[in-house]
């Protein structure tokens, strides 16, 4: 297991030679770490891991847009070890979300090239996550990039191939290939409900156009699958409108339309990952629908629900209800913030995950092969 979890709660501790704010060489034990427990995979590095059922919750941030750098160790330790001791196997993550604070661009609006810091700081989190017995998917970008931030710079990043490719040379290719192998990473996901800041879904004010997106998805996909064969990649779709080959529904991200919108043979999804609320209609719901039914040809999870009653299924029975009818993971939304005036935050998911892993044990069981 690698030496991890400085988790002094204000962020970094200074190591031996290095000044106090600066890219840490290596992460120094504070108090409150951790170490990985029985059961864990703490010492299957270099390993493909993962549970049968992707039980989980989106964090989705602690400090949005923020996390990295210097994120706030003690406060990851609690969601990940509170979380798990309930059955939750998987956690969505947000990394760049909006751009205001990483990856950075220069005055032409291309990419920095990643610190070591950045990826430092990642790694942290999932060295963490991996002592805690849990894994995460880390969500590169939000539909909030066109809504604040650097929005002129990330539309580039989106709809110009130079831009686009800075990123990936500068950002995408150095920070997989650091995490390559790494037990605790779940998966890589392109985007939360990119379909918001599109002409044909949107709700943001700027919009950009589907096949921009497709071919976003299939060029970060290429250079995660480049970087690392053996990972994981997804992208957060909106709704089942956009993610199904039931008609009238439209599956924007088969294989063969993210190839064609990108030409990056191996830029493709290794599942479907799509978010549901009753606002989408019963038509769009899971809860109502098998997992077969939208007709799909790679597993699917749901990766963002409320931890409420829905559509006819009480809020505790949510998660074994989607395990029940052939979904591969579940997500609730979320554990750390409250949507506005309603909230959803932990613990409105616990006794649903209890439930599933009381029946189900043995599908929540990380392994690794």
């Amino acid at each position: 297991m690698s030496a991890f979890l400085a988790c002094a709660c204000g962020g970094w501790e200074a190591g031996p030679g290095e000044a106090a704010g600066g890219a840490p060489s290596q992460i120094t034990v504070a108090p409150c770490s951790v170490q990985g427990g029985a059961g864990g995979a703490a010492e299957s590095d270099g390993l493909r891991c993962a549970p049968a059922f992707a039980s989980g919750v989106n964090v989705a941030w602690l400090n949005f847009a923020a996390d990295v750098p210097s994120p706030k160790l003690c406060d990851f330790k609690t969601l990940f070890t509170t979380a798990s001791a309930s059955g939750a196997r998987v956690i969505r993550w947000w990394l760049h979300t909006d751009g205001t604070v990483t990856p950075g661009y220069d005055a032409d609006g291309f990419a920095r090239v990643i610190t070591t810091r950045t990826i430092k700081d990642t790694r942290a989190v999932l060295d963490l996550a991996q002592a805690s017995h849990v894994m995460l998917v880390i969500s590169l970008w939000s539909f909030d990039m066109l809504r604040q931030g650097p929005t002129a710079n990330n539309k580039l990043l989106m709809t110009d191939d130079a831009h686009r490719q800075a990123y990936v040379d500068n950002v995408l290719t150095p920070l997989a290939t650091a995490l390559k192998g790494h037990p605790a990473l779940y998966a890589w996901e392109a985007f939360n409900e990119p379909e918001g800041m599109t002409t044909e879904f949107g709700w943001v004010s700027q919009r950009i156009s589907m096949a921009d997106v497709q071919r976003t998805v299939n060029w970060f996909g290429g250079a995660i699958h480049d970087a690392d064969p053996g990972a994981r990649f997804t992208n957060g779709c909106w709704s089942f409108p956009a993610c199904s080959a039931l008609a009238p529904f439209k599956n924007y991200y088969s294989d063969e339309a993210l190839r064609m919108a990108g030409d990056k043979a191996n830029g493709t999804l290794d599942f479907y990952e799509v978010h549901y609320y009753p606002s989408n209609g019963v038509k769009a719901s899971p809860f109502v629908h098998p997992a077969d039914y939208w007709q799909l040809d790679k597993p699917i999870v749901i990766g963002e629900f409320h931890a409420v009653d829905t559509d006819g299924v009480a809020r505790d029975d949510l998660f074994t209800r989607l395990y029940d009818t052939g979904y591969n993971g579940a997500w609730a939304w979320q554990y750390a913030n409250a949507d506005g005036a309603q909230d959803f935050r932990w613990p409105a998911m616990q006794q649903g995950l209890e439930n599933l892993l009381s029946a189900q044990p043995a599908s929540l069981e990380i392994t690794c092969e």
